[in-house]
């Protein structure tokens, strides 16, 4: 493989520029990234049509459990991550597991020790009699492969710089967690270090040492948003890195998150945008686009917060209880709904919250099968289990709505 355009271009970016460090160092935190609003000017809101707060929460706690399993889904891969603070989602992959090619649990984190060593803490997270009952073959293919998350942590900019230009270090990091693969008997990773085009010596050297045991490399990918980040990921360097990484995660949400006034999460010709910029016929299929599973409450004044749909429902439900008027906002620029929610007085402005529904969903599985791209969901246990559950046929592919409960259609995860 001939990394030495990638390199070069690496090292002339980050040499030159602390800024670009910064940025590196920035998609690893948990809430992205950076704020971002001058997309498509100002978002068109109207009231939406077909959907309303009544059928939001309506409660069918039933789905279609001879079809639980099937994936419909056509785009390609699917990808959910799972976490130890949303528990409920190992129970969701365990459901609907035919739906799943790959689960990521959120496990590992890649530390430096005191004496600059590699170190990996989540070990005593493994699970493997969950892992035995969450892979399986449905329909001849194998399903729930097991890719633990392994998440760079608290590295500085030194330890940074140090091992971009360390081949030995990155042959050492690659050796002990292809190690840690095969001892916990894992089907592969995935890895999650900023920008990958900054680490292609690393990823080249973990890739070669997992594929010889037979296991996959995904590598988590922070969507463009400027100039500068197009200019860090371009189409040439995810060419060369889709040559020896399998996979790619795109954490396609967040998109408003570094903003106190608010905005969709992930505007639909944002992720489109992506896609374009990124790929082209030959690498498309290795990309996951991703889709959040929660929600995000802006109020003036104060840092976004986010919700898991259990929150939401909760709290649209106590309102609606008390009789507020509560309207769903369809953003027909973003494809994406919002509701105000007003303080116990009912006169005093609260938060706006944006968040996935049924058709926020569908829309985006539609956009990945026209593009043949895949999906990831950040997380599964962050939403519903009824909407996972009905058999409305917006999700024919996973179950992403298995987390919401409390939605009408419960067969909206049936469209993964």
């Amino acid at each position: 493989l001939n990394l030495a355009p990638l390199l070069l271009s690496f090292y002339a970016i980050v040499m030159v520029s602390l800024k670009l460090l910064s940025l590196l160092l920035a998609p690893l935190a948990a809430i992205a990234h950076e704020a971002a609003n001058s997309h498509g000017g100002q978002f068109v809101l109207t009231p939406s049509s077909g959907f309303s707060i009544d059928t939001l929460l309506a409660d069918p706690n039933k789905y279609d459990e001879e079809n639980a399993h099937v994936k419909q889904f056509s785009g390609g891969d699917t990808l959910a991550y799972v976490t130890p603070w949303n528990n409920h989602g190992y129970d969701v992959v365990k459901q609907f597991k035919g739906k799943f090619d790959f689960v990521s649990p959120v496990w590992y984190y890649v530390e430096r020790g005191s004496n600059g060593d590699f170190v990996l803490n989540g070990g005593h997270d493994v699970d493997r009699g969950w892992m035995d009952e969450v892979r399986d073959i449905v329909d001849n293919r194998k399903v729930g492969r097991i890719v633990p998350r392994f998440q760079f942590r608290g590295w500085t900019r030194e330890h940074l710089q140090e091992f971009v230009k360390s081949p030995q270090d990155a042959g050492k990091l690659a050796h002990l967690i292809t190690h840690e693969v095969e001892k916990q008997a894992f089907d592969g990773i995935v890895l999650e270090c900023g920008y990958p085009a900054f680490f292609a010596t690393f990823l080249q050297k973990l890739s070669v040492e997992l594929h010889q045991i037979n296991r996959v490399l995904i590598s988590v990918l922070p969507p463009v948003r400027d100039d500068v980040s197009k200019e860090i990921m371009s189409a040439d360097a995810f060419k060369i890195l889709a040559q020896f990484v399998d996979r790619f995660s795109l954490m396609s949400y967040d998109y408003s998150s570094g903003s106190y006034e608010g905005g969709p999460s992930s505007p639909i010709d944002w992720i489109e945008d992506n896609i374009e910029h990124l790929t082209n016929e030959e690498n498309r299929h290795q990309l996951l686009v991703g889709i959040n599973m929660f929600g995000m409450a802006y109020q003036q004044g104060e840092n976004p917060q986010p919700m898991v749909m259990n929150s939401i429902i909760g709290l649209l439900r106590e309102m609606h209880e008390q009789g507020s008027t509560l309207d769903l906002v369809w953003d027909k620029e973003a494809e994406e709904h919002s509701v105000d929610i007003s303080e116990d007085d009912g006169l005093t402005e609260g938060p706006t919250v944006w968040f996935p529904t049924p058709k926020y969903i569908k829309n985006r599985i539609h956009l990945a099968e026209d593009w043949s791209v895949g999906l990831s969901l950040w997380e599964v246990g962050q939403g519903l289990d009824s909407f996972v559950s009905s058999g409305a046929a917006i999700f024919h592919c996973f179950p992403v709505s298995c987390h919401w409960s409390n939605f009408t259609s419960i067969a909206q995860y049936d469209a993964f």
